[in-house]
């Protein structure tokens, strides 16, 4: 089964800040989690969100899973996006 992958307009926003190599680096990690995301990503603690680490960069995702979507919610380095 491939999952569909549907980004949020903040996360377009804030993949566009980012330098095109780290970008496409981010990227390609999301679309590699098509075939099996639950093999690449960590459930946050109280949260029902998931996170995908990419080198400094964590990609906060939304797993739904009886629609089989992969909606990224957040991208942003690691120091900042848990303050969020």
């Amino acid at each position: 089964m491939v999952w569909q992958v549907i980004w949020s307009e903040k996360s377009v926003k804030q993949l566009e800040k980012i330098d095109k190599k780290n970008a496409q680096r981010i990227y390609d990690g999301v679309l590699g989690c098509t075939q099996d995301p639950f093999k690449n990503v960590i459930r946050l603690v109280n949260s029902p969100f998931y996170r995908l680490r990419v080198g400094n960069y964590r990609v906060i995702l939304d797993l739904q899973q009886s629609k089989l979507i992969i909606f990224v919610v957040e991208t942003d380095r690691r120091a900042r996006i848990y303050k969020k």
